[in-house]
């Protein structure tokens, strides 16, 4: 859901104020715009995450609208028990309950993903390396296609993997880092780990600028 140690949320106790002033402040978003109701534990979401869960580059809150129900509700378990650290979101979840999270995560699931707007291309070197990793992977690095999992051009894949396309590049490379470090854990079966790890920096702004890039907006 959010990212875990990145630089976007150095000042993370500034923003638990700054959602709590949203919560207080902030009517809930109008039903009219939104496939369904606003459910209430919602409401901080949005502080970072967006109104309609577009994200937000500014505090590195990815993109959630449209990630499967299964997806984000593991995302807010794993938050609130601590097996994905993150001191804004795990505040939030701890004070969600079971039904709550339930709700959120249905909420988000129901949204359309909304477009992106076009940002800096790369370089033909580095789109064609990105394009490479997520559609052929790296086989003298053992790094198999990131769609193998996140399915065909990183739209996600059911209960395994959440999509990629369109999400903002520093909030995915900020994750890879996160897995290269050890400071993110929560992949019962260390794959991201394992791919991250044998990722270098080319590699990861290469793969991350591709799947920013689609699902881009028509101009």
């Amino acid at each position: 859901m959010s990212p875990n140690n990145t630089r976007g949320w150095k000042s993370g106790v500034g923003l638990v104020i700054f959602a709590a002033a949203y919560v207080a402040q902030a009517p809930l978003a109008d039903a009219a715009d939104t496939k369904s109701a606003v459910p209430p534990g919602a409401v901080p979401c949005q502080a970072c995450h967006g109104g309609h869960g577009e994200g937000r580059t500014a505090v590195n809150a990815p993109r959630i609208a449209g990630q499967t129900a299964h997806y984000i509700e593991k995302q807010l378990r794993d938050f609130a028990s601590g097996t994905r650290e993150n001191l804004v979101m795990g505040g939030i979840a701890k004070s969600l309950s079971d039904a709550d999270r339930a709700k959120v995560a249905a909420y988000y699931a129901s949204l359309s993903v909304p477009g992106v707007a076009g940002g800096a291309r790369p370089s033909a070197a580095l789109a064609a390396r990105g394009h490479e990793l997520a559609v052929q992977g790296a086989e003298a690095r053992r790094v198999q296609a990131c769609n193998n999992c996140h399915g065909p051009e990183g739209g996600g894949a059911g209960l395994s993997a959440p999509y990629l396309a369109g999400q903002m590049a520093s909030y995915l490379a900020s994750q890879l880092k996160s897995w290269q470090q050890g400071t993110r854990r929560n992949d019962a079966g260390n794959l991201m780990a394992s791919v991250a790890t044998r990722l270098d920096d080319t590699d990861i702004a290469a793969v991350t600028a591709y799947y920013a890039g689609l699902g881009a907006a028509a101009p």
